[in-house]
């Protein structure tokens, strides 16, 4: 897939990932970008550092908190195609850790996740009069094995490479248009690795002590790999795919076949 003058929509944008793969969507031909985040500190400097890796592109942005499914929907479906027309590519990049809020994390992480790609599916779909496209969503390795003392997030990644894997068949590419590809990122410096009170992010208080001995032992990333990962799996990615960034390699996993 060529992103030359192609419209994505990044959900999460202004996060350390988010930020990152709007700059290589640009980067690589993305005419239109339009970033929804919780955070309200877009400012002139944000723009103007994404708006130099593609100088022709528009850029736009709101605030958006992804639990407020009605909120989203509205934003998504009026002004969001009312800017871009159309979706070519939609990411959802939004993602939270903290083990003693169980509902918060799985109604950002997992019904997010699911809430945005169902909306943008139903603006996407060729049988609705849309063009088709990607529908990425970014989990992470936590998402494909156990992440030892952070069994929340874990299960919220879990369901969101279920979830987008599910989707990613034959059978929905042939009636939509789109392709449903999962992002997998390893441990990545964001602001969670650099928090001084990392108590919220261990499911119990004695899972501290070892839980950021062994953060401290995991090869940190650049956020812009994921962004690279993103790009690649657009490129070469087929519905359905897993891709895994870690310490740095990319690459696409081999998932067990399903059972029948």
């Amino acid at each position: 897939m060529s992103l030359k003058d192609k419209t994505a929509v990044l959900l999460g944008g202004l996060g350390g990932i988010g930020f990152e793969i709007g700059k290589h969507l640009l980067k690589n031909g993305i005419s239109k970008l339009f970033l929804l985040d919780i955070s309200a500190n877009f400012d002139g400097e944000m723009r103007a550092e994404l708006q130099a890796y593609n100088i022709d592109s528009s850029i736009y942005y709101r605030q958006c908190d992804v639990t407020d499914k009605d909120r989203l929907s509205e934003l998504l479906r009026q002004e969001v195609m009312g800017r871009l027309h159309f979706i070519d590519v939609f990411i959802n990049s939004v993602g939270i850790i903290d083990e003693q809020d169980p509902d918060r994390v799985l109604a950002v992480n997992l019904l997010g996740a699911i809430n945005s790609s169902l909306i943008a599916l139903d603006l996407m779909s060729m049988d609705n009069a849309g063009l088709g496209g990607y529908i990425i969503n970014v989990a992470s390795v936590a998402g494909l094995e156990p992440f030892p003392y952070c069994s929340i997030y874990t299960a919220s990644k879990h369901g969101v490479v279920g979830f987008t894997r599910s989707l990613g068949i034959d059978t929905v590419l042939v009636k939509t248009g789109v392709k449903f590809i999962t992002i997998c990122p390893g441990a990545t410096e964001t602001a969670l690795f650099r928090k001084h009170n990392m108590g919220n992010v261990f499911l119990l208080p004695w899972m501290e002590e070892a839980g950021l001995r062994l953060m401290r032992q995991i090869p940190i990333q650049s956020p812009s790999v994921v962004g690279e990962c993103v790009i690649r799996a657009l490129v070469e990615g087929e519905t359905g795919s897993v891709w895994v960034c870690t310490a740095g390699k990319i690459e696409r996993v081999t998932m067990p076949l399903n059972l029948e």
